[in-house]
């Protein structure tokens, strides 16, 4: 055995290689022989020809590559998709939730019987009429859309309407917009009738100043409303336009838009959007979904979970990270990149960018593609958020029955026009999925042992055999080889003379006799 003290021979020593090789040789020998790691034995075998050594050589070559890309493989895939999603509940109670922000969003930006008699208080340019101002207020889709463009003679007067009253565009808004008791004329939460006013406010979103519910924005009370399943403890909603001169043929519009996101989220096109149509009852049942983090994925990094809490990427223009309001993060900077301002509905004063005025919407018209990140170049990086909530929302829509006689106290006075929504959670649980790790150090260890085993037979006894063999073997084998050698080296020859009886020879001769040691 390699390990057992023994002694070389001359004849084990071959002085055309160098002591570290002829060690070398010795200590491969020695392991090969009583190596746990299947097939080295008979690479060595004394019984087998050299043919038969190369086949086992080449066939236990072939088998550790195997154990190699295997290994490589679970390692990759290791790295690359540690976490797995699991389904913790089907049954949780949805009275653990928030009820869904709901935001409602009149389809016309402005309410022209209010806007016709704030225009009447201010200082119009020279050579402009009322009806004239009225008309060019489509202006503001400009910083919404670009299905437009507009002329720079109405730009300029529109500009020259602010400058002569010394209005920003914010105040100038103010004037105009609808206010939330114009649009919801009754309100019902939790089988109760109550004042729309306690439970809407007033808000910034992406399509101008709505009216939300349980919405978590700045300048906003958060009501914290509970959540309960049922159709009667859901929200309901009577919707009616406090505005004389609205005229739905000549505002291409006859109903509202519909929004229910996230808490945090800021309203926009990202949420679940829906268009409501007046003289119809409309029912969105809401089916939510949980995804959660497990405390074993909270204590990966960013770039091994692949995805963000709400406090690990900040945003420039919103307090709060989901995966919507980093979007729209990402078209306000394009705003400001390209534009030099951001428009009016995206200002929470949380940095000093310019508000875009009239003379800023060419740009903006101009350069949409690139704002909304059509293109490549403009997108940003937006991980995905780690714990957040889905919302499905299913939508039927009856006609409007005014006649119907009804003992709901909810239903009396509707009139022509107007449109209902009961907006409510279909069950009375909800499905909450856990972002669990799909595998651990541990399951990769075993995986990796689990490769090595099954094609070469290795485990982890086997490695500390390699380091045993080729560092204390191979230096016994190294010490021995040497000593050998050096004493090869330090024998001298022996000489001996002819005895003086040997009278054959006439002539004497010198001999020499090297005596074996």
């Amino acid at each position: 055995m390699g390990h057992e003290e023994e002694e070389l021979s001359p004849e084990q020593v071959d002085l055309k290689v160098s002591p570290l090789m002829g060690s070398l040789r010795r200590t491969w020998s020695d392991f090969c022989a009583t190596s746990s790691i299947h097939g080295l034995r008979y690479t060595r075998d004394e019984d087998t020809n050299k043919i038969v050594h190369f086949v086992w050589l080449l066939i236990s070559l072939v088998m550790f590559i195997c154990a190699v890309v295997m290994a490589q493989t679970f390692y990759v895939d290791y790295r690359s998709n540690p976490t797995r999603m699991n389904v913790e509940s089907d049954h949780t109670p949805v009275n653990n939730l928030y009820f869904p922000p709901v935001t409602i969003c009149p389809d016309v930006l402005f309410n022209m019987q209010k806007s016709k008699a704030f225009l009447r208080t201010i200082q119009l340019p020279q050579g402009a009429e009322l009806s004239g101002i009225l008309r060019k207020l489509h202006i503001f889709y400009g910083f919404m859309l670009d299905d437009e463009r507009y002329t720079a003679q109405d730009i300029e007067q529109m500009e020259s309407l602010l400058s002569l009253n010394n209005l920003t565009i914010q105040q100038f808004v103010e004037h105009l917009r609808w206010d939330c008791d114009e649009i919801l004329y009754r309100c019902r939460f939790n089988g109760n009738i109550m004042d729309c006013s306690k439970l809407f406010q007033l808000s910034k979103t992406f399509f101008g100043h709505c009216c939300s519910f349980n919405l978590r924005q700045k300048g906003l009370n958060f009501t914290a409303q509970r959540a309960i399943g049922g159709q009667k403890y859901g929200l309901s909603v009577i919707v009616r336009y406090m505005d004389d001169s609205y005229d739905p043929v000549q505002s291409y519009s006859y109903g509202i838009k519909l929004l229910i996101q996230e808490t945090d989220a800021f309203p926009s096109a990202h949420a679940s959007a829906n268009f409501i149509a007046f003289n119809t009852e409309s029912f969105a049942a809401i089916r939510p979904q949980e995804t959660f983090c497990s405390g074993t994925v909270k204590a990966l990094t960013i770039e091994e979970r692949n995805c963000v809490f709400q406090k690990e990427f900040p945003l420039r223009y919103f307090p709060d990270y989901v995966y919507p309001n980093c979007e729209l993060n990402c078209r306000v900077t394009n705003m400001v990149k390209f534009c030099g301002c951001h428009t009016y509905f995206f200002d929470f004063n949380r940095t000093r960018d310019r508000i875009c005025t009239f003379r800023d919407i060419p740009c903006l018209v101009d350069n949409f593609a690139n704002i909304i990140t059509r293109n490549r170049s403009t997108q940003c990086y937006c991980p995905l958020t780690c714990e957040h909530f889905d919302f499905d929302v299913q939508i039927s829509n009856f006609p409007l029955q005014l006649n119907m006689p009804v003992a709901d106290k909810f239903y009396s006075g509707i009139a022509k026009n107007d449109g209902i929504v009961h907006v409510f959670i279909n069950s009375f649980s909800y499905r909450r999925l856990r972002h669990d790790l799909l595998s651990n150090m541990v399951t990769l260890v075993s995986n990796l042992g689990s490769a090595f085993s099954l094609f070469v037979g290795m485990s982890m006894l086997s490695v500390v055999e390699i380091i045993y063999y080729f560092s204390v073997i191979l230096r016994k084998n190294y010490n021995l080889e040497c000593a050998v050698r050096k004493r090869m080296l330090q024998k001298e020859p022996k000489f001996a003379w002819p005895k003086p009886s040997d009278t054959r020879s006439k002539h004497k001769k010198s001999v020499f006799i090297i005596h074996k040691s």
